[in-house]
């Protein structure tokens, strides 16, 4: 079943699997990976159905599956584990929270990943379960963890020589590490609205700027989220982490404050950017009503004498001369002049 909303769920029992997502779910795929020090085999578009679960205390089991459309087949494949409930639930609602569960026998971990493409960054649940010397992701597509897997096949490289809880501080490492690209789209978006609102700042720009706003509302809930289950990870006594790898999810954990740190710049900044915009359009209203009076204080002594001498007065100066206009015009504009060198001798102009 694909569903949009969460509310489907009233009235289901719990442990039912429901997929719950902004959009329908990709194409199931599963992918595996056996290393030990020495030797590593990469498989991929794996049947589910074929695939044997027999832990080796010597060997790391990695399986990744991508993308949550074929709910039958998941549920044949996380039976073989007899994963609790409660777990596969969660694997299917991709929008929840992250968190960590620790159910004695297993390890459940679900975070949100940020993915940035040139164009636009967006988010992904990334479901981690730990349990009898294997290791399950679930991404809702693609695959995430490419670098990881390169990582691990280097013939060189000193990752084999770790344990199944590296690969999980490792996986849990390249989330966090993903923040920080969204964290540098943040700061070029903040940086393009400032140079905006300084600019010409337009009743446009104050979408924009709500707008970023709301990222950085969302993005700021995705990483406290991100903290508590690092944290979680990093003070837990559980038996999936070893006080060697504990040491590197310390790490991990001191990237996430930097996050949160950064987050809250960036906030500050977006409350700046606005209180400039509010600024700048109090400054270009000023200056115009102050161009404005100028104009009306040099009209009203012109305004004043043409009413004089537009009434029916028969008696006024230079009204019978015929040349009186130009006296009454050449008084008007000395009056304007003057006006006018005052005030910007005055700055006012």
């Amino acid at each position: 079943m694909h569903e949009k909303y969460i509310s489907v769920k009233a009235g289901y029992p719990p442990g039912v699997p429901i997929y719950i997502g902004k959009q329908e779910a990709n194409n199931t795929t599963f992918s595996m990976i056996w290393y030990d020090e020495k030797n590593v085999q990469v498989l991929s578009h794996l049947d589910p159905d074929t695939i044997e679960l027999h832990p080796d205390k010597k060997q790391i089991t990695w399986i990744h599956v991508s993308g949550l459309r074929d709910i039958d087949q998941l549920n044949r494949f996380f039976s073989k584990l007899a994963l609790h409930p409660l777990i596969i639930e969660d694997i299917f609602n991709t929008k929840g929270r992250a968190k960590i569960e620790d159910f004695d026998d297993s390890l459940f971990i679900v975070l949100e990943m940020v993915n940035s493409p040139e164009e636009e960054w967006y988010s992904q649940k990334i479901n981690i379960i730990v349990k009898n010397g294997i290791l399950i992701s679930v991404s809702e597509s693609g695959d995430p963890f490419c670098t990881i897997r390169e990582r691990i096949t280097h013939p060189n490289g000193k990752f084999r020589s770790y344990e199944i809880d590296y690969l999980m501080y490792s996986l849990v490492d390249l989330i966090v590490d993903s923040f920080f690209y969204a964290l540098e789209r943040i700061e070029e978006s903040a940086e393009t609205l400032e140079d905006k609102v300084l600019k010409n700042p337009n009743p446009e720009i104050v979408r924009e700027i709500q707008s970023f706003r709301h990222d950085l509302i969302t993005f700021r809930r995705q990483v406290w989220s991100l903290r508590e289950v690092v944290m979680h990870l990093e003070r837990s006594e559980s038996v999936f982490l070893k006080d060697t790898t504990r040491v590197f999810m310390r790490d991990v954990y001191d990237h996430v404050i930097k996050i949160t740190e950064d987050l809250d710049m960036h906030r500050e900044m977006a409350e700046g950017i606005m209180e400039i915009y509010l600024s700048s359009i109090s400054n270009r209203t000023n200056d115009i009503v102050r161009t404005l009076t100028v104009i009306t204080v040099i009209f009203i002594p012109l305004t004043f004498i043409t009413g004089i001498y537009g009434m029916n007065f028969t008696f006024l100066p230079g009204i019978n001369d015929p040349d009186g206009h130009i006296l009454i015009m050449s008084m008007m504009t000395f009056i304007a002049s003057f006006m006018v060198i005052l005030f910007k001798w005055k700055k006012w102009i």
